[in-house]
């Protein structure tokens, strides 16, 4: 009896010691073999959109301007248009006069009016402009004259307004402030002629110095026709 429980405790303490030297780390075994690669995920959604990069190169300087080319040729003086609604086609005139013809031959009264355009706002207050009445066909008067002979045995005092578009002219009794009529067919025509002023300066100055121009120049401003041979304008 005594043997056989010797027998069971060695064998107990055979197993213990087994058991204690199994629980004990051994050596790394060999690595496996790798496993087959797993089935590919579902793409994710897309990120926002990254900040713009820098320009791909800074502009250069800017280059020398080049030179300026030749002047083309002036063209062609145009022609004046039709003025007034009792005037006919105005004249060509050079650089800085112009002139315009009005039919008088119609007209009557004391006081007769002509539709002229050209005498503009600017025309009025800076130029100077001589009007000259035609009759008999070959006879030109200037006025405003403090006498006009109509060639019929009667003589009357003409006065002239300028206003805008408009050039009028007042008969009168010589000596009198009485209007006196004329008849139609006394008149043959109103010639006007604008001179530009070329002064720095503007008004009754600009056309003072006109015509003192015109004087220095031995321009008699009451012959119409020394005027148009001073500057070569057809009569």
């Amino acid at each position: 009896m005594k043997t056989t429980t010797n027998f069971i405790k060695c064998a107990i303490l055979v197993f213990a010691i087994s058991f204690t030297s199994c629980s004990k780390d051994g050596d790394i075994g060999p690595i496996g073999p790798q496993g087959e690669q797993g089935i590919q995920g579902e793409q994710g959604e897309q990120g926002p959109a990254g900040e713009d990069g820098e320009a791909l190169g800074v502009p250069g300087p800017q280059g020398e301007q080049g030179q300026q080319g030749e002047t083309g040729p002036a063209g062609e003086d145009g022609t004046n248009g039709t003025d007034g609604t009792n005037g006919v086609d105005g004249e060509d005139g050079n650089a800085n006069v112009a002139t315009y013809t009005y039919d008088l031959s119609s007209e009557s009264g004391a006081t007769i009016t002509v539709n002229a355009t050209a005498l503009s706002q600017e025309v009025i207050d800076n130029d100077l402009i001589l009007g000259y009445l035609l009759k008999n066909g070959n006879t030109y008067t200037p006025i405003p004259a403090p006498i006009y002979a109509f060639g019929l045995g009667d003589n009357s005092d003409i006065a002239v307004e300028i206003s805008l578009n408009r050039y009028w002219m007042f008969f009168y009794e010589v000596g009198t402030e009485n209007l006196k009529s004329v008849t139609a067919g006394q008149l043959d025509e109103l010639k006007l002629i604008v001179i530009e002023s070329n002064s720095t300066t503007s008004g009754k100055s600009s056309k003072a110095k006109t015509l003192s121009n015109l004087k220095s120049a031995g321009v008699d401003t009451n012959d119409y026709y020394a005027v148009m041979d001073y500057y070569g304008l057809a009569y």
